[in-house]
């Protein structure tokens, strides 16, 4: 039987009780921050105000730089493929303009996005959208646990043996400049992505850093610039960017000013592609 001075088994709960409780409020705790990281964090949507500079591409999500490619004849070189080029077609679903063509040759930034990292995918110039692709992921899709792996040991090539380049579920969107160039975001899911999310139509506009979709929990976007919107390319590889802010690229001709012909595209429903 316990006593009330401190020995038996009351002095002996004790402890043990303020372990229980201990425990409980660690859980609780760790619990709690996982919702706030899922709802809150997760989806957080901070302003973003592009350059001023009207030449000036911007990022199309926040994130690593994993590679700057050169595509010449529309074809690319990939790590994943031990330096062989590849068409990009295979990589986007597009069957871009012919070889020899201005739209032929190019540039395409590839930007990975960690659990950490904002979400929400801009449009890297105004325009028209004038095409969008979606296609599912391989019987074995991939992770993208690798290319996070190699930008943190500053392994380069990132994109080494990362075969979700080619394997995973993409969402492709093209957006004309009012010159006629099409430039094409690319969003990619990765193995445990919730889903693809984009909330434009083939005829919609955007503006120059426009929110357009997002990729549920870590992913990649991309971006393919033809060479009649490129005079600079400004960022590499292992650089962080901003969506709808840093700089990706110099443009010859402005590329801030679209027409506004239809419903903003905020207003209109989501398209929601499940994985």
């Amino acid at each position: 039987m316990g006593s009330l001075d401190g020995r038996g088994p009351i002095a002996v709960m004790s402890p043990l009780r303020w372990w229980l409780v201990a425990a409980v409020t660690s859980v609780g705790s760790f619990v709690a921050a996982v919702v706030y990281w899922r709802l809150r964090f997760f989806f957080r949507d901070p302003q973003r105000i592009p350059p001023t500079d009207p030449r000036a591409v911007v990022a199309s999500a926040d994130g690593f730089v994993t590679y700057v490619k050169r595509v010449e004849a529309g074809r690319v070189p990939f790590a994943v493929k031990k330096g062989r080029t590849i068409p990009l077609s295979e990589f986007t679903d597009v069957v871009h303009a012919e070889p020899g063509s201005p739209d032929a040759s190019g540039y395409l930034i590839g930007i990975y996005m960690s659990e950490y990292s904002v979400h929400r995918n801009r449009s890297p110039i105004a325009g028209a959208v004038v095409f969008r692709r979606h296609r599912g992921a391989d019987p074995f899709n991939r992770s993208m646990a690798r290319v996070g792996a190699n930008l943190i040991a500053r392994h380069s090539p990132y994109d080494e043996g990362c075969d979700y380049l080619l394997a995973n579920e993409r969402l492709t969107i093209g957006v004309e400049h009012a010159g006629g160039a099409v430039a094409t975001v690319t969003q990619i899911a990765d193995l445990w992505v919730d889903r693809i999310v984009a909330h434009v139509e083939v005829g919609d506009t955007l503006d120059r850093g426009e929110q357009y979709g997002m990729i549920r929990f870590g992913s990649q976007c991309d971006v393919f610039l033809p060479d009649s919107l490129v005079a600079e390319i400004t960022v590499s590889p292992g650089q962080y960017v901003f969506a709808g802010k840093t700089t990706v690229a110099l443009s010859p001709v402005s590329v801030s000013q679209p027409p506004r012909a239809t419903p903003h595209v905020s207003a209109r429903t989501p398209l929601e592609v499940h994985s």
